[in-house]
């Protein structure tokens, strides 16, 4: 998850928006015809068939795993490039070379209990990473578990939570713990695994020895303890059956974490050597309302691009991404936009207009595209920055 590039978002009139830096180029889609629908198990990307896919991740093997949520299941393409897009020099069409294939799920909502991952029924999965020895670990989300899917025997299995909607376990043996609505994993260079448990109000952190505990957040919604402590501190996520699935993670090379703190409309850090949260984007400017109000969202807004991280609003930020120079892309998903966080701490466009929806743009300069509540990014080794353009049922590259 991770972009960089310096640009000035499009005016009314059409302008081509300009930057402090080498903008990026055209925006594409990837995968996905913009129709929703669940379609073959394996297809060529641009003919593929999503529902609400929610995130992907860039894994180990240079292939792309795509969470098609409402679909119930996990899919990968099939190539090992990137360079599969219509206009690209190098794309050989569409055969087997540049499609996508289910991976695991059944494609019918399940309870996630261990066995071959195409025999599983999931519910809802919502992100993926990737343990230190390459084995797929996935947010199972309306499951409350996290699944280990192991390449080598294609089996995968529960390594924490129960399935049971509660918070339990910190002190113990992860395999011990519950978790409730966990939307993502990340992992930090010393191979400790970061799990965002997003009802319980908290990150809870597995050590090496496989050990849980909570490492952000009080288990009580509201917004408090930045400069101090990450554990006494509070953060706020959208809760019950009908909440989507928010509040992602990442981590740096150095191990700092980064989270979507959704419904306090900000991007918060907790350092690695001090434990101690600050936020880095993001203000109080829109009022966070109730926990459960997120069903008839407010109008969003466009916010000046180029100004401090600190005094832009962000409207409901559901993922963060860190590039390999240190900025930070955000999800901005309900002002419809990719934004990112320069060297500087300003706060630039990087995708969208923020502020309006559509699904229009292809083949042009990504700021004057349209997205459609945008929930993951990921970033590739090169720093091209690829959306799951949720509501545009897509997923669509920026190439840096």
């Amino acid at each position: 998850m991770i972009y960089l590039a310096i640009l000035l978002i499009l005016s009314a009139c059409g302008e081509t928006p300009t930057g402090p830096s080498a903008p990026y180029g055209r925006i594409e889609t990837f995968a996905g015809t913009g129709d929703a629908g669940k379609g073959p198990e394996e297809a060529p990307l641009l003919q593929a068939l999503f529902y609400l896919p929610q995130d992907l991740t860039y894994g180990p093997d240079g292939r792309f795993y795509i969470l098609d949520w409402n679909n119930h299941r996990v899919r990968v393409t099939t190539s090992v490039t990137t360079q599969t897009l219509q206009r690209n020099p190098r794309y050989r069409g569409d055969d087997t070379k540049n499609s996508v294939r289910t991976l695991i799920g059944t494609g019918e909502l399940g309870d996630a209990p261990a066995g071959r991952a195409r025999e599983i029924g999931l519910n809802h999965p919502t992100h993926i990473s990737f343990d230190p020895l390459g084995r797929l670990i996935l947010s199972a989300w309306h499951n409350s578990m996290i699944l280990r899917y192991d390449f080598a025997t294609d089996y995968i299995e529960p390594i924490c939570g129960t399935g049971e909607r509660t918070y339990s376990g910190d002190g113990g043996s992860v395999t011990q713990a519950t978790v409730n609505l966990p939307s993502s994993t990340a992992f930090d260079p010393l191979g400790r695994m970061y799990i965002s448990d997003q009802e319980n109000q908290r990150i809870r952190m597995v050590d090496t020895d496989g050990t849980i505990h909570t490492v952000v957040g009080t288990g009580e919604p509201g917004f408090s303890g930045d400069g101090g402590p990450a554990v006494q501190a509070q953060i706020r996520s959208p809760v019950s059956q009908a909440a989507p699935p928010t509040s992602r993670i990442a981590t740096d090379e150095f191990g700092n974490l980064y989270l979507a703190d959704t419904f306090n409309h900000r991007i918060r850090k907790v350092d690695a050597a001090t434990g101690i949260i600050t936020t880095i984007a993001g203000n109080a400017a829109r009022d966070i309302g109730s926990i459960a109000d997120y069903t008839s969202p407010p109008e969003p807004e466009d916010s000046e691009n180029g100004a401090d991280a600190l005094a832009v609003s962000l409207y409901w930020p559901c993922d963060v991404a860190i590039d390999s120079e240190g900025r930070v892309f955000i999800a901005d998903t309900f002002n419809h936009c990719v934004r990112y966080i320069d060297l500087d701490g300003a706060l630039y466009t990087a995708a969208g207009q923020c502020g309006k929806s559509g699904d229009t743009g292809d083949g042009g300069h990504p700021q004057s595209a349209l997205l459609n509540r945008p929930y993951g990014i990921e970033l590739d080794p090169d720093d091209n920055l690829y959306i799951a353009d949720t509501r545009n049922h897509r997923i669509r590259i920026v190439r840096k």
